[in-house]
């Protein structure tokens, strides 16, 4: 028997311009208010095939190859060190099929305008029912005829107070 066949970095980054070519909607959620509390157990999120209790979902205002670069422009928190130090790492836009997928979707003020955010998924393929305003680019769940496939998903902790004073802007990076 021989070994194992393994996924290069190229075909990685063909699987992100195969991604990159479908129609992709951030989608955000209030989740669970349990995730609030100290010591929280979140979800296992490899098996999400939904958000937990999703508000709407925008078309991303960029989507594109991005590359590991530490004076790179996009900046995505990773985490939090034990002394509570916010971990980060940054990214630049590719123009070259990369293995990393960037999906940046600036909401509008009235998006969710006095939600609680709580979680954020990148879906594939969604189709929205038939009728919406030509150039509609927020969607509602009672506007989506097909959720699609979810790619990617994440909880935010803490939570994000919407607010209409202030224009959410969410960067994903996803590698493959």
């Amino acid at each position: 028997m021989g070994n194992q066949a393994v996924l290069t970095k190229i075909g990685r980054a063909a699987l992100v311009k195969a991604v990159k070519e479908r129609p992709l909607f951030l989608a955000w959620g209030s989740g669970d208010p349990a995730w609030d509390t100290e010591g929280a157990e979140f979800p296992p999120l490899v098996d999400a095939s939904a958000l937990v209790a999703e508000v709407g979902r925008r078309i991303p205002t960029l989507v594109s190859f991005a590359t590991p670069n530490e004076n790179g422009g996009i900046v995505i928190p990773k985490g939090r060190t034990p002394s509570g130090e916010v971990q980060e790492a940054r990214y630049a836009v590719s123009e070259s099929p990369t293995p990393y997928l960037y999906v940046q979707t600036a909401y509008s003020f009235s998006d969710a305008a006095d939600a609680v955010i709580r979680e954020i998924a990148v879906f594939m393929d969604s189709t929205v029912k038939p009728g919406l305003p030509p150039g509609q680019q927020y969607f509602l769940p009672s506007e989506i005829d097909d959720p699609g496939l979810i790619l990617a998903v994440q909880i935010f902790t803490p939570a994000i107070n919407r607010s209409p004073s202030v224009r959410q802007v969410i960067d994903f990076v996803m590698p493959l």
